[in-house]
């Protein structure tokens, strides 16, 4: 009985404790143009250019070089080059909503291209199309994912992101978890039946 609650007290916990207890917005101030030559880390998350692709991008304030502003900083991508963002700890998360901008006078791409995975697989893509001026986007699809890629597409392919709000992922058991719980019934009925069992030989 003990360890049926026990196996069904773990499997609780797996589904109630989430990467992240809040929401998080990756605002990119305090920073002027600066360029990066590694991956950012702000908040518990990091911010790094895809393998393969030139690490080059800056945190500036958005008011510069013709940019479309929102009166605060923001990340300039001005490279034909993607940019992925993850939990520093590799933990699950979801993209609420993002600031999303194309960077005129930098190569501004035309339309922008926003894929989540999870465990290396693709769960969900969304396409910002008309890419001008500064918009607030909130992409389906991303409740559950463990790194989000924004992608240039056409023109020179760059970009401004703000305001990048991410939570907790959605808490949706794993099938492992389904599993772990559905066990912990079952030996709780189990044990359950076997005291019955033993309390009728006793009366009998």
């Amino acid at each position: 009985m003990k360890m049926g609650f026990t196996l069904l007290a773990a499997a609780a916990a797996a589904v109630s404790s989430p990467a992240l207890a809040a929401t998080t917005v990756l605002d990119f101030n305090g920073h002027s143009n600066t360029t990066y030559g590694a991956p950012i880390v702000q908040s518990g998350f990091q911010l790094g250019n895809v393998a393969g692709d030139e690490q080059h991008f800056h945190l500036i304030d958005s008011a510069q070089y013709g940019l479309p502003s929102n009166g605060t900083s923001a990340l300039l991508n001005d490279r034909d080059t993607s940019i992925f963002l993850r939990a520093f700890d590799g933990s699950a998360f979801s993209l609420s909503s993002v600031d999303v901008g194309a960077a005129f006078n930098n190569g501004p791409a035309s339309s922008l291209t926003i894929s989540g995975f999870f465990n290396g697989l693709l769960t969900g893509s969304f396409t910002v199309a008309n890419l001008g001026g500064y918009q607030t986007v909130s992409p389906s699809g991303f409740l559950n994912v463990d790194r989000i890629v924004f992608d240039g597409v056409g023109g020179g392919g760059g970009f401004e992101l703000d305001n990048i709000s991410l939570a907790a992922a959605s808490a949706v058991p794993e099938p492992a978890t389904w599993a772990m719980m559905l066990l912990g019934f079952g030996l709780i009925g189990s044990s359950l039946r076997t005291r019955r069992r033993s309390a009728k030989l006793v009366a009998a």
